[in-house]
């Protein structure tokens, strides 16, 4: 299979690229018009290798299964949110502590918060917001392509494998190659998982069992002169087991490369909406382990981010990635104070109406809500 991104002046010239290069039985992953004008269309062929082709006849369930969701998401068959089309808010800085209650950001933090906003020279919210969270916290995007190998640290149900994929996709939509690597020998249905998401992508799978495999295929590709960046995937780490904290810093330790060129960056992936404390705690265990920066998954699943500062400020880590969909198509955006800023007011506005009147102890009301559910699988 191979995922491509088409632009063109117009929709009708974007559907005659995709069929004239991926054929008639393309599908469309993602459609938007473009600023600058014009349009950009993500889409997917269904051919597969031959190689595939001769495996088709040993008939996986759970492979199968992995595909026919990977399939459905790519279709868009549920309805990601897209922050970039939300109204004009309408704010002024001074609801901006309100706002930050409303997140549930810690007082501490939230006074820096607001300090650094009343310099900024503007009566605008999300200018004023943004101003603030680029002086109190770090930034530092991944970017499209991969600088490096980097490898993903996550406790349970962060996101890390749906992540990893995600990163691939953006990699070979930017025209960069890359590989995978998976150390999870613990979940089952790890290695199928990473599979089917790389068979979209037209890539590889290796895995390896514990740090000593994986040391020697690091230096396998040196030495053989590999030069892609590889995305590792870890299993996911239980900070209350002390058997599996060691057992991740081992791999993390795995991957300090002799040369400069040959090492693995690590990089944690929270996902948004847990616990302020647990959040925390995580953020600056990865802090230990030598991360620089994390991911923040799934922040379409959630209505506060406090949490999710709270844990930059704390383990003093730079934010890279925001996930903001469930799909491997534009499912990451890189972490900017502006973006950040963005997602904090439009979850004040739209997913807690008359948030700024309700007091912190209030006891919220049970909202249902109509359609196909938003959130990235919670599988990592």
């Amino acid at each position: 299979m191979r995922l491509r991104r088409f632009k063109a002046p117009t929709m009708r010239e974007a559907m005659a690229r995709v069929r004239d290069e991926l054929g008639d039985r393309a599908i469309i992953v993602s459609s938007e018009e473009l600023a600058s004008g014009g349009v950009e269309v993500t889409a997917v062929n269904e051919r597969r290798s031959d190689a595939r082709q001769a495996d088709d006849a040993n008939f996986s369930p759970v492979r199968d299964q992995l595909e026919l969701r990977l399939k459905a998401r790519l279709r868009g068959e549920a309805k990601a949110t897209q922050i970039s089309n939300a109204p004009a808010l309408g704010l002024t800085a001074t609801d901006l502590a309100t706002i930050l209650n409303d997140h549930r950001v810690p007082e501490a933090l939230a006074e820096r918060l607001l300090q650094a906003a009343n310099t900024h020279d503007s009566n605008d919210a999300e200018g004023a917001l943004a101003h603030s969270l680029g002086i109190a916290l770090d930034f530092q995007p991944i970017g499209e392509q991969l600088p490096g190998s980097i490898m993903l640290i996550g406790t349970p149900g962060s996101g890390k494998t749906v992540t990893a994929a995600k990163l691939a996709a953006r990699a070979v939509l930017a025209g960069q190659q890359v590989d995978i690597i998976t150390a999870d020998a613990v979940r089952s249905g790890a290695l199928a998982q990473s599979k089917a998401y790389a068979d979209v992508l037209n890539q590889d799978v290796a895995e390896v069992r514990g740090a000593d495999e994986l040391a020697l295929m690091l230096d396998t590709r040196a030495e053989l002169g590999r030069s892609r960046p590889c995305i590792i995937d870890t299993p996911a780490t239980n900070l209350h087991d002390r058997a599996e904290l060691d057992h991740t810093a081992r791999l993390v330790e795995a991957c300090r490369g002799a040369e400069s060129d040959t090492s693995v960056e690590p990089v944690g992936v929270i996902a948004a909406g847990g616990d302020t404390e647990d959040m925390a705690e995580a953020a600056q265990f990865f802090a230990q382990l030598g991360c620089r920066r994390v991911i923040i998954s799934r922040t379409d699943a959630t209505k506060r981010l406090g949490g999710v500062m709270a844990a930059l400020a704390t383990a003093r880590l730079a934010a890279a990635e925001f996930g903001i969909k469930p799909y491997l198509a534009g499912g990451l955006i890189a972490a900017t104070p502006s973006r950040l800023a963005d997602l904090t007011l439009t979850k004040s506005t739209t997913s807690a109406p008359q948030a700024a009147l309700t007091p912190r102890r209030a006891t919220a009301s049970v909202t249902h809500i109509s359609g196909t559910p938003t959130t990235e699988p919670t599988s990592a």
